[in-house]
C-alpha cells in the first residue's frame, strides 16, 4: 500500500513545505505511521472514506475493529472514468445515500432468518440482519466462506479482496450470527431451523458447455484459478464473459511461460474489466507471450492425436479458422447452484417471488401468495443469474435492510 509516500516525504524534507498525500493510504496504521514518521503534515484517504464515511466517528468511538476496510478494487475510479457514478466494489451504500442507508437500523421484531451460502451476498445478507436485530443462521457447503473472493484473491494484485470476507465474518462473528461450514443444506436442514424468512445465496458454478461438440475436453477458468488443472504449455482461452476470471486465468497461465491466445466473439476483450483494472493486466499479458483475437467464437474442440483442435467461427459469416492446442481454457460466466431455492418453493409465503419495483426504489417486500407458507423466501447474487461482486452485496443489502 502507499506506493507514493515514501516519495511525498522526500518531497517535504527537500522543501520544507507543509506536505499534504493521498494515493492508497487505505488504513489508520499507514496515515499514523506516515505523520508519526514525519512524511506528512496531512494524509488523504479518499477511496477509505468511501468504503467506510465514519471512519472518524468509529476512531473516536474507539471501534477502529469496525472500520470497513478499502480494498483496492479500483472499482470507484473505474466507474468515475466511465462516467458512472462513484460506487464502493463493497460499499453499496456509497453514491445511493438517498436510498441505502450506511447505518443499519433496528428492527422492530426480532426474526430467525436462515442464509444459505456464505460468499459475499451471504455474508453481507448475514451482516446486515444481524445488525437489525434478528437471530441468523448460515449454512455453507464449503469448509471457509468467501465463494468466488476465494478465487479472485488467489492473484497477488488482488488479494485485498479477501478483506471483503473478512470483515463481514468479524461483524456477523461480534453479532452473534451461527455458521455451519462443511454443511450441504437441504429442505430439511432449512426447516430444522424454523425459520421466518430464507435467503438462498448459493452462487452459481461456471457455464462451461457452449460448444457443438468436446465440452468435455475443456476445463474452466475456475480450474486454473484454483489449482485443480495445471495450465499447459500452448493454451487457448475462450473469454465469452469477459470479466475478471478470463483474464486471472490467462495471467496465471503465462507466468508458467506458457503460449497464451485468449479469444472472444467480442468487438473488444474483458469489456466488463475496466480501465483501471485492464492495465495492470495488459502489461503482465503483454510481457508474455499472449496473444489477443477478437470477433471470433470458439465452435468445437477434438482431439488430433496428443492434442486438441480448436475450431472458431464468425457471427459474421460462415468463416472458421482452427487452433491445434493443447488446453482449452473456457470462460462463460456461471449458471446459478439454486437447487435449494426451487425446493423450497411451494413451501414459502411467497412462493419465492420478488417485488422488483420494490427492490429497485428501496421498499420493502410485501409479496404473500401463499397463505400456508412458513416463511419467505428470496434469492440474491449468481444463485439468480452471473453479477460481479458489488451488484451481489447490494442485492443482499437493499433486500434486508427493510426484513
Amino acid at each position: 500500500n502507499a506506493p507514493h509516500l515514501d516519495f511525498a516525504g522526500e518531497v517535504r524534507a527537500a522543501t520544507g513545505f507543509p506536505t499534504f498525500h493521498a494515493a492508497k493510504i487505505s488504513d489508520l496504521a499507514t496515515a499514523r505511521h506516515a505523520i508519526a514518521s514525519g512524511k506528512l503534515d496531512m494524509v488523504g484517504m479518499t477511496r477509505a472514506h468511501m468504503a467506510d464515511p465514519h471512519i472518524m466517528r468509529k476512531v473516536l468511538e474507539g471501534r477502529e475493529d469496525d472500520i470497513r476496510p478499502c480494498v483496492g478494487a479500483n472499482y470507484c475510479l473505474d466507474r468515475i472514468y466511465q462516467g458512472g457514478a462513484a460506487f464502493c466494489i463493497h460499499n453499496p451504500a456509497t453514491g445511493r445515500e438517498t436510498t441505502m442507508p450506511q447505518t443499519i437500523a433496528p428492527a422492530t421484531e426480532t426474526r430467525r432468518i436462515t442464509i444459505v451460502g456464505a460468499g459475499p451476498a451471504g455474508l453481507e445478507a448475514a451482516r446486515v440482519a444481524a445488525e437489525r436485530g434478528h437471530a441468523v443462521t448460515v449454512f455453507e457447503a464449503a469448509d471457509q466462506p468467501g465463494g468466488q473472493i476465494r478465487l479472485t484473491a488467489q492473484s497477488e494484485r488482488r488479494r485485498e479482496m479477501i478483506s471483503i470476507i473478512a470483515w463481514r465474518m468479524a461483524q456477523c462473528e461480534k453479532l452473534g450470527v451461527q455458521f455451519h461450514f462443511n454443511t450441504f443444506a437441504d429442505v430439511d436442514t432449512v426447516l430444522a431451523t424454523r425459520p421466518d424468512e430464507v435467503i438462498v445465496a448459493t452462487g452459481g458454478l461456471p457455464h462451461t458447455e457452449v460448444l457443438e461438440t468436446g465440452n468435455d475436453l475443456v476445463v474452466s477458468a475456475w480450474d486454473i484459478l484454483a489449482g485443480d488443472v495445471r495450465p499447459g504449455a500452448n493454451v487457448l482461452v475462450y473469454d465469452d464473459a469477459g470479466d475478471h476470471a478470463g483474464l486471472q486465468a490467462a495471467d496465471m497461465i503465462a507466468a508458467t511461460g506458457a503460449k497464451v491466445e485468449i479469444v472472444t466473439p467480442d468487438r473488444a476483450f474483458a469489456p466488463e474489466v475496466m480501465a483501471m483494472n485492464l492495465v495492470p493486466y495488459m502489461r503482465s499479458l503483454q510481457r508474455r507471450d499472449t496473444t489477443f483475437t477478437v470477433t471470433w467464437r470458439l465452435r468445437a474442440v477434438r482431439r488430433q492425436g496428443n492434442q486438441l483442435l480448436a475450431t472458431l467461427g464468425s457471427d459474421y459469416g460462415d468463416m472458421t479458422r482452427e487452433r491445434v492446442v493443447d488446453q482449452v481454457v473456457v470462460n462463460h460466466g456461471t449458471r446459478p447452484l439454486d437447487e435449494v431455492y426451487f425446493d423450497l418453493k411451494a413451501l414459502s409465503s411467497n412462493a419465492g417471488e420478488v417485488d422488483y419495483e420494490a427492490l429497485a426504489t428501496g421498499a420493502p417486500q410485501q409479496v404473500r401468495t401463499n397463505p400456508d407458507g412458513q416463511f419467505r423466501l428470496f434469492r440474491i447474487g449468481d444463485a439468480v443469474s452471473a453479477r460481479n461482486t458489488h451488484a451481489a452485496i447490494y442485492d443482499a443489502l437493499r433486500l434486508v435492510k427493510d426484513l
